[in-house]
């Protein structure tokens, strides 16, 4: 696919209503014999049953689909290569025949594993499909490929029914749930083994030119061989700016600086004209602002590449993600995430690994398990470049609250080490309060008292208050603004109405306000800390009141022992 144009034309399969030729994929389906298949192992009084005529027909709307984007990307590459001016008939190379088939499976699979996991319940999988064949059935043309690949999904439904129980359960519900798990098993299996030819294998070039092109299939918006739904967000960041950053500027523009960097990578020559240390590692309190910090930078990083034409992503790491109960899948799981959803998008990527510190038990300590061993193997491949290069293409922002890591782990992850410490003057403070937390509240607070808000300020450095703790104040100050009941009139007004009506009834705080709330707070926290630190002292001294008057019970019993032996010697 020629990657000579900056901005190649978009992509776009939008179905009609009804979609493209169903009658054709039916017919399709039927000389492919998988609907027999499915009737030979599931037999209804009158033909098919309800759920696998279903199943039958999410296959009839996927192949649908996926016929007409394998076509589309067909004639979108003779396009490009008769761009090249020659009068001869484009003709593609058994690559480029390779890559429409893998584009057209991924666009199948992806549109009929949802539908199949609507009808019956998802297959568990720890393999893919063996690959021998598959690139011969590939590259033949759209049409001939999901046919075979149908007749393939046929004869894996009658092998696996050898083998498995399910397809000889005693109850007709039993026996169709299991086929169409099955079949969902075998769209799974084959879109593993065809992600190995797009992610890793030698059509990897491939996705990155696509990359470069807006290709929407149906719901789905393409990044190389990677869809997302339209309706879905491109990341899972939460929605603040760089202007919402109060303090931490250091950690802020080095973020800034080092997301530009990686935006720079050179995506046709798979390096980067820099050499750069992909991690950037902040160390601050709860409530600082590390989050807040790294999620601007995230939005920062995307809207950067978005306006370049850059194919980029932004990953947060939750431990939901990759911890698991079960030996080594935890390790397991962190290195798909990195190999694949990381390194293996066809774009640039940025990630933000929160909390890091939780995730590795210390190497001194003496119970460390089997699992956290292979946690600490995995991440130190991510930050020594083993696991994937260093190359310019990544970058990730990770941070803790406390360094309680040993040494071999902070010296990979501090590398690049930053202290984050949130607001630390009054104006920062008064910035914070004001322009961020209060926000289109401002006019309600301190009106004719401007030149009393360093007094806030100078409040808020005195309490030494985290960003955290000053948005529990905002929130404080924000329920005294809109202490009021709604009037009747209000639920029969239309929005601009309401408005009026709640700038009306809202109330006007003074700065003297604003300093009482600040007070009250810092009172409740010593109030909670005094009674924390004297329900400690009682739990303390319950304890050793259990302990003495234990100790004096076995001193009692030990003294009644002694005193019955001699009195046994003595008779």
């Amino acid at each position: 696919m020629s990657t000579a144009s900056s901005s190649p034309p978009a992509l776009i399969v939008s179905p009609p209503a009804g979609g493209f030729d169903r009658a054709g994929l039916r017919e399709l389906v039927k000389e492919s014999g998988l609907g027999t298949s499915l009737h030979r192992l599931v037999r209804a009084p009158f033909g098919h049953t309800v759920l696998t005529l279903r199943a039958l027909d999410a296959v009839i709307a996927a192949g649908d689909l996926a016929l007409q984007a394998g076509e589309a990307l067909q004639g979108a590459l003779l396009e490009d290569l008769a761009r090249s001016g020659s009068l001869a008939l484009p003709e593609p190379t058994a690559d480029q025949r390779l890559f429409i088939g893998a584009f057209q499976v991924t666009v199948l699979c992806d549109g009929l594993a949802p539908r199949l996991a609507e009808l019956a319940p998802t297959p568990e999988l720890h393999t893919d499909l063996e690959a021998d064949g598959l690139e011969d059935l590939l590259r033949r043309a759209p049409r001939p490929a999901i046919s075979s690949l149908l007749a393939m999904a046929g004869k894996y439904l009658e092998l696996q029914a050898k083998q498995q129980p399910g397809a000889a359960a005693p109850r007709l519900e039993e026996r169709e749930l299991w086929v169409v798990t099955s079949l969902h098993a075998f769209m799974l299996q084959l879109q593993g083994a065809v992600r190995r030819l797009t992610h890793m294998g030698r059509l990897r070039p491939f996705g990155l030119a696509l990359a470069r092109r807006k290709v929407v299939i149906g719901e789905l918006r393409y990044e190389g061989f990677t869809a997302r739904n339209l309706a879905e967000p491109v990341s899972d960041l939460k929605p603040v700016q760089i202007a919402e950053v109060v303090g931490n500027q250091d950690y802020l523009q080095a973020g800034l600086k080092l997301a530009r960097d990686v935006a720079g990578y050179d995506l046709a020559a798979r390096r980067g004209p820099k050499q750069l240390n992909p991690v950037l590692f902040g160390l601050g309190r709860p409530g600082c602002g590390k989050t807040i910090t790294a999620h601007a930078i995230g939005h920062y990083f995307l809207e950067y590449c978005r306006q370049r034409d850059i194919p980029a992503r932004f990953k947060v790491i939750r431990r939901t993600d990759w911890a698991s109960s079960y030996q080594n899948a935890s390790a397991a799981t962190l290195v798909k995430i990195f190999k694949e959803e990381v390194y293996g998008f066809e774009g640039v990527c940025g990630v933000y690994w929160p909390d890091i510190d939780t995730a590795f038990a210390s190497r001194s300590s003496g119970d460390l398990r089997s699992e956290e061993k292979n946690n600490l193997g995995a991440v130190f491949g991510i930050f020594d470049g083993t696991l994937i290069p260093r190359d310019g293409k990544w970058f990730m922002i990770c941070d803790a609250n406390f360094m309680q890591m040993d040494e071999a782990t902070r010296s990979r992850i501090a590398q690049n080490p930053f202290t984050v410490r949130g607001p630390t003057t009054a104006a920062e403070y008064v910035q914070l309060l004001r322009e961020v937390l209060l926000g289109e509240l401002r006019a309600f607070v301190a009106v004719g008292e401007e030149a009393r808000w360093p007094e806030v300020g100078a409040a808020l450095v005195a309490a030494d208050l985290s960003g955290r703790s000053v948005e529990s104040v905002a929130g404080n100050i924000r329920a005294a603004i809109q202490d009021f009941e709604y009037p009747d009139e209000y639920f029969k007004a239309s929005f601009d109405e309401r408005r009026r009506i709640i700038d009306k009834l809202s109330r006007r705080i003074p700065i003297a306000t604003v300093l009482q709330e600040i007070a009250d707070y810092l009172q409740f926290h010593r109030d909670a800390e005094a009674k924390e630190a004297r329900d400690r002292f009682d739990r303390e001294v319950e304890q050793m009141v259990q302990q003495l008057n234990a100790g004096r019970a076995a001193t009692a019993r030990a003294a009644e022992l002694v005193a019955r032996e001699i009195a046994g010697e003595k008779s």
